[in-house]
């Protein structure tokens, strides 16, 4: 999850100094601690998705999600468990859904958790589908699809945040899909972050290893349909 929403103005000056700031705090950061934050977040997630059964609602999981952490010694998280059922699916985190919805035998979720492991965030996000929809499975695919593209891009090619989103974007649209998160991407790292805070789409310079998010939504042009997959980019 993004931290914090993109700053509607910024003059130039405010930028650079922000961007002075970021690679202070960036240099700062304990690649190790990050990694290990953002594996721990993934062993935990892996035992949330294994919980997903039909007939749940999406409190039911987050509840299990937070009952997880805690048996993990997890005190404290950067954002609660979103847990999104079908049409939730669109939402992003700067949305509230209006109802509990429930999983049907035939669905598409993610979910996406922000813990804080050792002082230090870890992030991790993903897709399951339930049933043999070939729709939902090529939305669920095409997250993870996308993300292992533009991570070999970034380790290719050294791009800008920009670019990067850039390149995401133009991944999906092959995939007649659209990307639909903004601000997207973020920093990682010592918790609460300082520095960039805008997103990964809108940092003008190049993404070091191990300090930063990626994050991939996508949605289906026609359908009431989404899905979300992020992780550490290294």
């Amino acid at each position: 999850m993004t931290p914090e929403p993109a700053e509607k103005t910024a003059g130039p000056d405010a930028i650079a100094d922000r961007i002075a700031r970021t690679h202070r705090y960036t240099a700062e950061q304990d690649t190790v601690k990050n990694i290990a934050a953002a594996r721990l977040a993934h062993h935990l997630l892996d035992d949330i998705l294994a919980k997903l059964r039909p007939g749940m609602r999406e409190s039911e999981v987050k509840d299990y999600a937070l009952a997880c952490f805690a048996r993990h010694g997890i005190e404290k998280t950067w954002h609660p468990p979103y847990v999104r059922f079908g049409e939730h699916t669109l939402l992003t985190f700067m949305d509230k859904a209006k109802e509990d919805r429930v999983l049907e035998a035939d669905d598409i979720a993610f979910i996406d958790i922000g813990i804080v492991y050792e002082g230090i965030e870890g992030d991790a996000g993903r897709t399951v589908v339930f049933g043999q929809d070939k729709t939902k499975q090529v939305l669920q695919q095409a997250g993870e699809t996308v993300f292992r593209a533009a991570r070999e891009f970034w380790k290719t090619g050294n791009p800008s945040g920009i670019a990067l989103y850039e390149f995401i974007h133009a991944q999906a649209r092959t995939m007649q899909l659209e990307f639909c998160l903004d601000p997207a991407g973020h920093l990682i790292g010592e918790f609460p972050h300082r520095g960039w805070k805008r997103g990964i789409n809108h940092f003008p310079e190049t993404i070091e290893a191990a300090k930063w998010i990626l994050e991939i939504q996508l949605r289906h042009p026609t359908l009431p349909l989404g899905s979300f997959y992020e992780n550490l980019l290294y």
